[in-house]
């Protein structure tokens, strides 16, 4: 039993022994099990078939073979995720540096900004400075206003003196005339006088005479009193005449320099006037040039930030459309490869685990078979010699231990049958995908499952990533468009994505959705159902009693590296029990067989 013992040694240290001979053929390694199992001869290790050491041999080299393979395929995942997380780094670093030319395009940003404002203050001061020249001028022209209300008013007192002067004109004519009557007055009573006194010299010595001399007398004292009183009087219409005549002439004089100054005024009045209004123009003129100019450059940096707004926009929308774009390609293309490379894998896996179950059930048979033969060949030198029958039970463990190493990847497969196109025409299911790396897909699943759940909705879940014909039947359904996970089927039909159960639900025509569609008699009956196999069925009695393993009708799915390794410790340990198992049927019949008479040396 040396190909046993070399297997798996740590295994037999758990069998359950019944016999003496039994527990020191167990307890002993596996190079000294061949000298201690029931006392036989080293010649029986050799009487090995020279095929079963070379199948050994090639499966020790395929499993070896198969361990490099899977070391080189972890090693192009691990250089994938290593390519991976490369091109996040890449696609973080040119974030960072869109990110950093959007700083330096706020700063700048900032920067033409404050230069506007300054430019703006700029503007406000100007204007300031034009209103306090403005105020200057009005000012200025307030002064002006004032002399001239003032030279105004002494018009119109020189006005108001006029008439006055006038009066004082017209008093003195009158002065002039009477005193020229005055004169001529005392002109006629000097020619009376000297007639009275031309008389009097030629009438004297009369009494008569002296009465009229008296009188006459009298009255030449009377008009030379009137005389002296007219002279007086004339002498004080001089006085006063040339009192009127030098007011007059200063009154002129007055005038004539009130004139002269109203006519400076006037034409000072009128060029300030003909200068304020050219000042006003210019800066009226000024103002609007000012304005224009600041309306053009506020629009031209306005025009020019919105520019470079709209610019870096779109270059940051470029830059982060194309770095989305490259990721989600690339990521694509990773996650092909990785599929691929996963599928790939488990395809070799699943053909050289079938390959490597062959010829170890080969191997166990070609074994069983010589052991037979040593069993039966040992027994009857036996009975030559002793003529005694020794009873051998039947091998029935071994049978059922062969049944069970054969029949192990049927139990691997154990699956229940899912209906593509269900009888039941109203029967919910809901396509998922286990292996998706979109974060979204995976909310939307669990999203939709539990709303159906909530709605209490019966459904049942369908994994494309563990079933070709499932995705097969959802590329049909969709007509060769790809559409996104999770979708809805009705009776084996499609429904719509997620997007539109969701529609549904919230425009509460839940019910129309997921109603089932009518069908004639005809397209019932010539519907195909098509099953594919599920976790929890049990094979058939064909299957079980089948002695060649079972090979699933449709290509395994890519399984990942994590999922393909615990599949491969689940058949090495179930391998190793069977294994176990088979080895303790035969140490059992071994042990109730007396072989010490026996002589094996044949």
């Amino acid at each position: 039993m040396p190909c046993f013992g070399s297997r798996k040694k740590n295994k037999r240290k758990n069998v359950p022994i019944d016999t003496p001979a039994t527990q020191s053929l167990s307890s002993q390694p596996a190079e000294e099990k061949s000298h201690l199992e029931i006392q036989q001869p080293q010649s029986l290790s050799n009487t090995r078939p020279p095929s079963i050491t070379s199948s050994v041999v090639k499966i020790r080299q395929e499993y070896k073979e198969l361990k490099s393979k899977q070391t080189e395929h972890l090693d192009v995942i691990a250089r994938q995720s290593a390519e991976l997380e490369e091109l996040r780094t890449l696609v973080s670093n040119k974030k960072s540096e869109a990110d950093s030319d959007l700083q330096e395009k706020e700063r700048r940003l900032e920067q033409r900004e404050k230069e506007i404002e300054e430019l703006m203050k700029k503007i406000q001061a100007k204007e300031q400075q034009q209103d306090e020249e403005q105020l200057q001028f009005e000012e200025q022209l307030k002064e002006k206003d004032k002399q001239l209300y003032e030279m105004q008013a002494k018009w119109k007192q020189e006005a108001e003196v006029k008439p006055a002067l006038q009066q004082v004109t017209d008093q003195l004519d009158d002065l002039k005339k009477a005193n020229e009557e005055a004169t001529n007055r005392l002109a006629e009573k000097e020619k009376e006088l000297a007639k009275l006194n031309s008389q009097l010299n030629c009438r004297d010595g009369s009494p008569q005479d002296n009465d009229k001399e008296q009188e006459r007398q009298k009255r030449l004292n009377r008009l030379t009193m009137d005389l002296e009183s007219d002279k007086i009087m004339i002498q004080k219409l001089e006085e006063l005449n040339q009192q009127l005549e030098a007011q007059k002439k200063k009154h002129e004089a007055t005038l004539q320099t009130h004139a002269e100054e109203m006519a400076e005024k006037d034409r000072v009045l009128v060029q300030h006037q003909r200068s304020l209004s050219e000042l006003k123009a210019a800066q009226s003129n000024a103002i609007k040039n000012l304005e224009r100019k600041q309306t053009q450059t506020i629009n031209e940096l306005q025009n020019k930030h919105e520019k470079d707004t709209r610019i870096l926009r779109e270059r940051l929308e470029n830059t982060e459309r194309r770095a989305k774009s490259d990721m989600n390609s690339e990521v694509e293309k990773l996650l092909h490869e990785f599929e691929q490379s996963e599928h790939d894998h488990s395809v070799q896996m699943a053909s050289l685990q079938m390959s490597h179950r062959k010829e170890m059930s080969a191997m166990k048979q070609g074994q069983k078979a010589e052991l037979q033969n040593h069993i039966k060949r040992a027994s009857m030198v036996f009975l030559e010699k002793n003529s005694e029958p020794i009873s051998l039970r039947k091998t029935v463990g071994g049978s059922q231990g062969s049944t069970k190493v054969m029949r192990w990847p049927v139990a691997a497969m154990k699956h229940q049958e899912i209906e593509l196109m269900p009888r039941d025409s109203s029967h919910v299911q809901v396509y998922v995908s286990s292996v998706s790396a979109n974060a979204s897909v995976k909310r939307n699943q669990e999203a939709l499952q539990t709303v159906f759940t909530s709605k209490q909705i019966k459904f049942e879940v369908v994994d494309v990533a563990q079933s070709e014909p499932a995705l097969q039947h959802m590329r049909r359904q969709n007509v060769g468009n790809t559409r996104i996970l999770p979708q809805v089927f009705v009776g084996g039909e499609y429904r719509g994505p997620f997007d539109d159960a969701m529609y549904a639900i919230e425009t509460n025509t839940l019910d129309n959705f997921l109603r089932p569609r009518e069908k004639n008699n005809s397209n019932k009956l010539s519907v195909a159902t098509k099953k594919l196999p599920r976790k929890g069925a049990q094979p058939s009695s064909a299957s079980l009693s089948s002695n060649e393993p079972i090979t699933p009708t449709t290509p395994s799915p890519a399984v990942p590296p994590i999922f393909a390794n615990q599949q491969q410790r689940t058949n090495t340990r179930l391998q190793d029990d069977e294994d176990a198992d088979l080895l303790k049927e035969i140490e059992k019949e071994l042990a109730q067989s007396d072989f010490s008479k026996v002589d094996l040396n044949f």
